[in-house]
């Protein structure tokens, strides 16, 4: 059961910088929410109970953007990880493919080998 398909590394590469930079919009995302959704300067009289509740889903959700922020930039890493093997795995295929070359042009220049 052979599968083809063909990889690009740029393009993985390319990927990954596209992950970087919306795994940077989480942060921004979390410094805004925990900025202006966990504000409760205005939070008198019988809203100041709501105070610790109101802190603590801010921080929840500051704490999921994070989560989501680490996890695109690991993504990203192993698409550069990934670009990389292939890269190496094309070069080694092809001095492999190049020996062989050389061996059977030497073969030919024998005598008695084909010519």
């Amino acid at each position: 059961m052979s599968e083809h398909f063909r990889v690009v590394p740029d393009e993985l590469r390319g990927y990954s910088e596209l992950l970087k930079r919306n795994s940077e919009h989480f942060l921004a995302i979390r410094d805004y929410a925990e900025e202006k959704g966990g504000d409760t300067s205005g939070f008198t009289g019988v809203l100041s109970l709501l105070h610790p509740a109101v802190t603590g889903v801010a921080n929840l959700y500051g704490m999921t953007l994070e989560f989501a922020n680490e996890r695109l930039t690991k993504v990203a890493a192993s698409l550069e990880a990934a670009a990389g093997g292939y890269e190496r795995a094309d070069r080694t295929g092809q001095q492999r493919a190049d020996e062989i070359h050389t061996m059977l042009e030497s073969a030919r220049a024998v005598p008695g080998g084909n010519a």
